[in-house]
């Protein structure tokens, strides 16, 4: 009866991937667009829930969004790490949750199919066996998608320092050609309409004049929201200055920092890298010496193969 119910669970679950990929969800207005005006998007997130019904969308996103809630009610640390991971990524939170509810069903039934499996060729287990293996593999797939996640999001805030350090040197430069340090802050954001980075400093500063507010308190807004603290030292630093003339400073010596901390980065990966290919060079080496010396070894020995 088992067997039957996980065979039938395989195929329904096959069945729905196969049409899901025959008849993909429709682009939304934004990716339809995008491929009209030739520009590169990245694909949509709501792939989950794209192609159902208004009802059950809703329902979905409901569902989902209670399991972040209860997260970020339950275990606030986590959601200090998972919340700007989510906005520095551009990953909506109900996507997320199914994401991660997805990769924790998904792995956890492949206990018990395995259970049923082994079963089915004469290897026989306890039932306590695919219990443990739903827990474990269950646990292992719902922490994944944080992983994932958390490296992404560590690889664009690299990224979002790179284009600081450039936006900070764009700045400084603007206001040594006699340029106000309000007008530099604008005229250095818009200067690449390709980098995500860049939009989003641009988007800080028209939230801070919108709202009449300071553009270093935009800078610090966004700081906070995807968690750069090197973007916050400048907001803060920027706030200390008061006239143009230490903001400019202020400015020089940030990128100048930002650069090196880079450069700094750099050669520790390198360094890694280096001590990663240690290891299979002694085993190389050894594994040359053992071919030269064996036949040696063995005559001497007078043992023989």
């Amino acid at each position: 009866m088992v067997l039957v119910i996980v065979a039938g669970l395989g195929l329904g679950i096959g069945v729905a991937t196969a049409l899901w990929g025959l008849f993909p969800p429709p682009l939304t207005l934004r990716a339809a667009l995008a491929r009209l005006s030739g520009d590169h998007t990245p694909a949509p997130t709501d792939v989950f829930v794209d192609g159902v019904g208004d009802a059950q969308r809703i329902a979905g996103r409901r569902i989902a969004g209670q399991f972040v809630d209860t997260i970020v009610r339950k275990v606030p640390r986590l959601a200090e790490i998972v919340l700007p991971d989510l906005a520095i990524t551009g990953t909506p939170t109900e996507t997320f949750a199914v994401k991660v509810v997805g990769y924790a069903i998904g792995l956890g039934l492949l206990g018990p199919v395995l259970w049923v499996a082994m079963g089915t060729i004469g290897i026989h287990l306890s039932f306590e066996v695919p219990t443990l293996g739903v827990l474990v593999l269950g646990g292992a797939g719902a922490v994944s998608p944080f992983v994932d996640l958390h490296q992404a999001a560590e690889r664009r805030r690299r990224h979002f320092c790179h284009s600081l350090s450039t936006y900070a040197s764009l700045v400084s430069m603007a206001m040594a050609g006699a340029m106000g340090w309000a007008s530099a802050l604008e005229v250095a954001a818009g200067v690449s309409s390709t980098d995500w980075a860049m939009d989003e400093i641009a988007q800080s500063l028209l939230w801070a004049q919108a709202y009449r507010r300071q553009p270093w308190e935009g800078l610090e807004r966004l700081a906070t929201r995807f968690n750069v603290p090197d973007l916050t030292d400048l907001a803060r630093s920027m706030s200390q200055a008061g006239d143009g003339a230490r903001i400019r400073d202020s400015l020089d010596a940030k990128a100048q920092s930002l650069r090196l901390k880079e450069t700094a980065a750099l050669e520790d990966a390198a360094a890694a890298v280096t001590q990663k290919m240690l290891l299979p060079g002694v085993l190389l080496m050894a594994g040359y010496g053992v071919l030269v010396f064996y036949p040696a070894l063995a005559a001497f020995t007078g043992s023989h193969i």
